[in-house]
C-alpha cells in the first residue's frame, strides 16, 4: 500500500475526530468513521489496480483532507445555509427545490 494514501486516510481520521472531540466532547463513533475509511480503502483499490492513477487518488484524498480541514464540505456548509436563509427570512426558492427547473415535464424539450 501506498505510505501517501495512509498518511491522507490518518489525516482524514485525525480531523474528524478532532471536530467531534473538540465540538461534542466525545469520542466519535465507529460509525463516524467508517465512511471515511471506505472512502480512502476504495481509492487505495483503485491506486492498486490502476498504478497510473495512484497519484492523482492521492492528491485527490489529500484534497478532501484539506476540504474538511477547511470545513468547505457541504456537511459543514449546513450551518452558513442556515444562518443565510434566517438572514433573508427563511424564504429561498431554488428551480431544483421548487421543481420548476428549465424542461421539466417537456419531455427535453425546451420552449422559449
Amino acid at each position: 500500500m501506498n505510505p501517501a494514501l495512509v498518511a491522507a486516510w490518518l489525516l482524514g481520521e485525525g480531523i474528524v475526530s478532532w471536530r467531534v472531540v473538540h465540538r461534542e466532547h466525545r469520542v466519535p463513533a465507529p460509525g463516524e468513521l467508517l465512511g471515511i475509511t471506505g472512502l480512502f480503502l476504495a481509492g487505495a483499490l483503485i491506486a492498486d489496480v490502476y498504478p497510473a492513477s495512484a497519484t492523482l487518488i492521492v492528491v485527490g484524498l489529500f484534497g478532501l483532507d484539506v476540504a474538511a480541514f477547511l470545513n468547505v464540505l457541504p456537511a459543514g456548509l449546513g450551518k452558513e445555509i442556515a444562518q443565510a436563509e434566517a438572514a433573508q427570512g427563511g424564504a429561498s426558492n431554488t428551480a431544483g427545490e421548487s421543481g420548476s427547473a428549465a424542461g421539466e415535464g417537456s419531455g427535453g424539450r425546451i420552449h422559449g
